[in-house]
């Protein structure tokens, strides 16, 4: 379905816009495959720059499950018993 969508959008928006760089100067390219590559940049230089603070917790989480883990045992060892 998603990539149904963006040929539909792809083929509705054929308008020629010019395109700069600065170091190699500009083109024409249509607006619709201008705005995927755009919105496609704009996804992976968001998704480099979150990864590491969501690589950090993903950690802690990792090591505070570890942690729960080994202290469990130690825990229900020196629980006190009910005696009814």
């Amino acid at each position: 379905m998603v990539i149904l969508a963006l040929v539909i959008f792809v083929l509705s928006n054929r308008v020629p816009v010019q395109v700069g760089f600065w170091p190699l100067g500009s083109m024409s390219a249509w607006l619709g495959p201008v705005a995927i590559v755009a919105l496609g940049i704009g996804f992976f230089a968001g998704l480099f720059v979150a990864m590491p603070r969501q690589l950090h917790w993903r950690r802690r989480a990792r090591n505070a499950e570890k942690r729960v883990a080994e202290l469990t045992p130690s825990i229900s060892a020196s629980a006190p018993t009910i005696i009814k």
